[in-house]
């Protein structure tokens, strides 16, 4: 880890207004627990190109992972004017709009987002399980990963059991993820989807295999949304 800090502190070096260094020293930052500065190079992010729709979009699920829901909400819906069909993975304003309790809209950007990929997705499933619609959680779960074709990251599917309380299987995944390098694992530390697995010492253990210490990471997200 401290060899990467490296690299990515000595690319911003060289280019300082480079949209990618600033963006992958943001994640960087972010999921190594630390906050301010993941902060710093995200909003330099949005200062070098504001008009990117790949920075408001990643925008948006970092400010979530902080709390920080009025500049996610900016930078989601922001994204989503500059194109309404813009899709790229998961929908990260209808995640965030879940995380708000408004259902119908992140149900309805799912769908959106479903219709113009093709695919399933994973965020859906979560919020059917935070409804308590459990069997139609469980379908789309399958439906999910049936629209990923050979493969489907344990960490994504691990988000849908940890919100249908099913941690055996959820840490079963994250396992699996973490024997084939899934490059997503590495935010399930700040991700607040996870927040039900901090006490759990196998979940702790993942995280440190991937070279990240809990208890500051867990600080990421442990500040109060903005309502």
């Amino acid at each position: 880890m401290d060899g990467a800090a490296r690299e990515f502190c000595r690319a911003v070096e060289l280019d300082p207004k480079s949209t990618p260094s600033n963006y992958f020293s943001a994640a960087f930052w972010a999921a190594r627990g630390e906050r301010e500065q993941a902060l710093t190079y995200l909003r330099r992010t949005a200062t070098i190109d504001p008009a990117s729709l790949w920075v408001n979009n990643f925008a948006c699920e970092l400010y979530r992972y902080f709390g920080l829901y009025n500049e996610a909400i900016a930078a989601g819906e922001r994204a989503l004017q500059l194109d309404p069909a813009f899709v790229h993975g998961e929908p990260l304003l209808a995640a965030l709009y879940r995380e708000m309790g408004r259902f119908d809209d992140a149900i309805a950007l799912y769908k959106k987002a479903q219709s113009l990929s093709g695919r399933v997705a994973f965020g859906l499933a979560i919020t059917y399980a935070r409804m308590n619609r459990r069997n139609e959680a469980q379908e789309t779960l399958e439906a999910a990963v049936a629209t990923r074709g050979s493969y489907a990251p344990g960490d994504a599917i691990a988000h849908v059991h940890v919100a249908l309380q099913a941690h055996d299987d959820a840490i079963r995944e994250l396992e699996r993820a973490y024997e084939e390098h899934s490059s997503s694992l590495h935010t399930v530390g700040i991700a607040p989807e996870f927040a039900p697995l901090r006490s759990d010492k196998r979940f702790l253990s993942i995280l440190r295999q991937i070279g990240l210490d809990p208890n500051r990471v867990f600080k990421v997200s442990d500040v109060h949304p903005q309502a």
